[in-house]
């Protein structure tokens, strides 16, 4: 299903089912300790004080998804953000789907290489999404995300949300939804492969096999002609199967593409969505 979810529904299946579990095993933090987490905090302060882009920072509680420490947060949304919820709350409702997308991408990452990507304030998800503020209007925030504690069986217990305005949003200026992996660790550049890849798996199931068998023609260059003549299509129905593409793409990345074509060329170029090789004919 890509199509847009109610916020009570996309919030209980992306985030309330599949993490409730985990969640309630998660023990006490161990790393990093009290004192640890004292000196991080102080360090976002003072940040946040000498670089004022960061617009707010949040601290949360991963068993109960509730706002241990904050700032900045009255000044950007006129009021307090106590959970997770609030956030996701503020998220632009187009946009909230494609991030959680990129947000399950990210923990089938963290199941694959778990002593690599789960390793506190090592490693940071970022994505810009359109936010609600005070003023009830949208603007682009960078939300990055990251691991600050763990408890002693590996559980991630605590996590940062930092927030960094860029530009007002606007319908007539959008950008695709896109996340990506910022790392400290060397040699760390297939993360984001991975990431797509990750995203891949979930992005595959929504498109039917005609449809994924287009777009690899679209990725491979294939000029209409040839397209018609591998599907053994009409006009009309390579139209039809058009139309579905862009509705789907939109969906999915909140962004017009000129037509299926262009869609198929950004999936090859970010390696997105996992096209079946086209036998020669």
């Amino acid at each position: 299903m890509t199509s847009r979810l109610s916020f009570e529904q996309a919030y209980e299946e992306w985030i309330e089912q599949p993490s409730s579990t985990y969640r309630r095993s998660i023990g006490a933090p161990v790393h990093l300790s009290e004192a640890e987490l004292n000196h991080f905090v102080q360090h976002l302060h003072n940040y946040r004080a000498a670089y004022p882009g960061m617009a707010a920072w949040l601290l949360l509680d991963y068993a109960t998804l509730s706002v241990r420490q904050s700032e900045g947060d009255t000044n950007v949304f006129g009021m307090p953000i106590r959970t997770k919820r609030d956030l996701l709350s503020r998220i632009h409702p187009d946009y909230l789907l494609p991030y959680l997308r990129w947000r399950q991408a990210a923990y089938g990452l963290m199941a694959l290489y778990p002593e690599k990507i789960r390793q506190p304030l090592r490693h940071t998800f970022r994505i810009s999404l359109p936010i609600r503020t005070h003023r009830g209007r949208y603007w682009w925030f960078c939300m990055n995300s990251a691991v600050v504690q763990m408890d002693a069986e590996g559980r991630i217990a605590t996590t940062v949300e930092t927030l960094y305005r860029e530009s007002e949003w606007s319908r007539h200026n959008l950008r695709p939804v896109e996340a990506s992996l910022f790392s400290h660790e060397p040699l760390e550049d297939g993360l984001n492969a991975e990431l797509a890849a990750q995203l891949s798996l979930q992005l595959t199931e929504l498109f039917t096999d005609a449809e994924l068998d287009l777009l690899a023609l679209y990725a491979g260059g294939k000029p209409t002609a040839e397209a018609l003549a591998a599907k053994k299509w009409s006009r009309h129905t390579l139209h039809e199967y058009n139309t579905h593409l862009l509705r789907k793409a939109r969906e999915l990345f909140v962004y017009d593409f000129k037509n299926a074509r262009q869609f198929a060329e950004y999936c090859l170029e970010r390696h997105i969505l996992q096209f079946k090789p086209q036998s020669p004919k």
